[in-house]
């Protein structure tokens, strides 16, 4: 186990259930300190040769959370073959990686019972058939964010202690959140920060602009000073 972190490696598909990866990447480093958590969105800098950098961190972070939205098994590349059976796909590479390493490897399902389910092994390819037998997590959107985010925190904690004495005890806190509004034209921005959410979540969120069709814009809550680059 890494001295110092990360300990949970985020796994995420651009584009599957956007609302999702990023606040849990935002509340778990509300919790545990951004050195705790990798994402690749948020932790590869720039000019860093990111290949090895995820290969690094997908082996050695002993928690791999592999969220799981409705588009993830079905994700296509641009030539309409599914990214999934592409050898060279991140996603791919990085489960395999943390599967053959023996680490923790959390199928994590973002969405209704009715929107999502686990993976059939028929439908993913030999070297991640083995994530259809671990015990599952799901985080729902809405309400229950306030009993399923804080439980995947307190789990987290049970696999790795160091996780615990790093935590800042923000449990019961408040969304707390900066915004900053560009150019809204005579336009109305709605801003949703995630409800439910019972840690205290520093974070900013920014609207730059609204297209001239538009009469309002939602954006989600980020972490802040960054975006989603996957």
């Amino acid at each position: 186990m890494p001295e110092h972190g990360p300990y949970v490696f985020i796994s995420y598909r651009g584009g599957d259930a956007a609302w999702a990866p990023d606040l849990v990447y935002t509340a778990l480093k509300a919790e545990f300190g951004e050195e705790a958590v990798f994402k690749a969105g948020f932790n590869l800098r720039a000019g860093d040769e990111y290949p090895p950098v995820l290969e690094d961190r997908a082996a050695s972070c002993p928690v791999m959370l592999v969220c799981i939205g409705p588009r993830w098994v079905a994700a296509q590349n641009a030539d309409g073959t599914r990214r999934l059976d592409d050898s060279n796909d991140w996603v791919r590479r990085e489960i395999e990686l943390a599967l053959r390493n023996g680490n923790v490897v959390i199928p994590l399902l973002l969405g209704n019972p009715d929107e999502i389910s686990i993976p059939a092994p028929q439908n993913l390819p030999p070297d991640l058939a083995p994530l259809v037998n671990r015990q599952a997590f799901r985080l729902e959107p809405g309400g229950r964010l306030r009993m399923t985010l804080p439980d995947l925190i307190a789990q987290l904690v049970k696999l790795v202690p160091e996780l615990g004495r790093r935590s800042t005890d923000t449990r019961g806190g408040t969304i707390t959140a900066k915004m900053q509004i560009g150019n809204l034209r005579g336009k109305a921005a709605a801003v949703r920060a995630h409800e439910g959410i019972s840690h205290q979540i520093d974070a900013e969120m920014k609207v730059d602009d609204l297209a001239e069709t538009g009469d309002a814009t939602v954006v989600d809550l980020l972490a802040r000073g960054h975006a989603p680059a996957r």
